[in-house]
């Protein structure tokens, strides 16, 4: 019955497609609609997507039982799932703030140190005199060669 009242709108659209009544009908049949769908994100349509194939696996698994399976528990996991996406988005933000604030907070400490410090001449180092060491008593080998 409702493909038939599908069929019969698509076709009033179609002929009636100039007149006063065909924009109502384009208005609430298909503008309407679009608006909405518009407003649909990415992971709102993996949902539907994920929920729709988990209900397909179903009912292609328990045959005749899982039309009543999917009635009385298909709200539930309709909202354990969006309650499961939103717990998980939850994380994904609260890591993200973290992790972008704090390379944040390192590129400012880094941009501070470039700007503000203090670039002094550095003073050349000369190298000391080598000093004779302390058990030095004179000239010759610091042994004797027995012979």
């Amino acid at each position: 019955m409702i493909q038939v009242t599908l069929l019969l709108f698509w076709f009033a659209l179609l002929v009636a497609d100039g007149t006063p009544i065909g924009r109502t009908l384009r208005r609430l049949l298909v503008e309407a609609p679009a608006r909405w769908c518009n407003r649909w994100s990415r992971g709102d349509m993996l949902l539907v997507l994920v929920l729709l194939a988990g209900a397909a696996a179903i009912l292609w698994l328990m045959e005749a039982e899982s039309r009543l399976f999917l009635g009385m528990f298909g709200p539930d996991i309709v909202a354990g799932a969006s309650m499961l996406e939103l717990g998980t988005l939850l994380d994904v933000a609260v890591t993200a703030v973290a992790v972008f604030t704090t390379l944040r907070v390192q590129g400012l400490r880094h941009w501070i140190a470039a700007r503000f410090s203090r670039r002094l001449p550095r003073a050349r180092r000369t190298r000391r005199p080598a000093r004779p060491a302390a058990n030095d008593d004179g000239e010759g080998p610091p042994f004797a060669i027995a012979a």
